[in-house]
């Protein structure tokens, strides 16, 4: 930094960050956020349930087999809750399967 120059603005939160990026970047940071969150909750069950894609606000999951579907029919509106905690406004309303 030269004499008499004004330093850099450091970011104190991560709202000043968000106008630099644009909508493909922001969705494509949801996405991998989850994916992350969504093989850390489900574990070993990933081998059956396999996220397909997301379409607006519902997040569509094959079920590889029938006793794995039932129970991913049992459990999707906690998988919502769980999933939604890890954005700022919820993004996901429910799961559909296939």
């Amino acid at each position: 930094m030269k004499f008499g120059q004004n330093p850099k603005k450091s970011w104190r939160s991560t709202q000043e960050l968000d106008f630099h990026y644009n909508p493909l970047t922001r969705r494509l940071n949801q996405l991998m956020i989850l994916d992350h969150v969504w093989n850390r909750l489900v574990g070993n069950k990933s081998r059956f349930w396999v996220l397909k894609a997301v379409k607006g606000k519902t997040l569509y999951v094959e079920a590889k087999v029938s006793v794995a579907r039932n129970e991913l029919v049992a459990c999707r509106q906690q998988l919502v809750n769980e999933l939604n905690k890890h954005f700022d406004r919820p993004w996901i309303e429910k799961i559909e399967i296939q």
